[in-house]
C-alpha cells in the first residue's frame, strides 16, 4: 500500500494495488484500486490516468501532511 496525493485538490489516498478491468469494452485494462485516507470508499482508475492525476508521497513528508502522532498515554 502506497500513499498518493491528488495533484488538483491535495487530498490523500492509499493505492491498494492494481486490478484488471473485465468489462467487454475494456477487457484486460490495468487499473489502480485506491481509497481516500479518511474513508473506506473504494475507487479505481485507469493506471495511466492515475499516474497523471496523483503523485507519490514520500514517507518523510507524512508528518508534515498528517501531523504528529499523538500518544494516548
Amino acid at each position: 500500500m502506497a500513499l498518493f496525493r491528488n495533484r488538483k485538490n491535495g487530498n490523500l489516498y492509499f493505492a491498494l494495488g492494481t486490478v484488471t478491468n473485465a468489462t467487454n469494452a475494456q477487457d484486460d485494462q490495468e487499473m489502480v484500486l485506491y481509497r481516500p485516507v479518511k474513508s473506506e470508499r473504494l475507487f479505481c482508475r485507469e493506471q495511466q490516468e492515475f499516474n497523471q492525476k496523483f503523485e507519490s508521497v514520500d514517507a518523510d513528508k507524512l508528518v508534515d501532511l498528517l501531523g504528529p502522532v499523538k500518544s494516548k498515554a
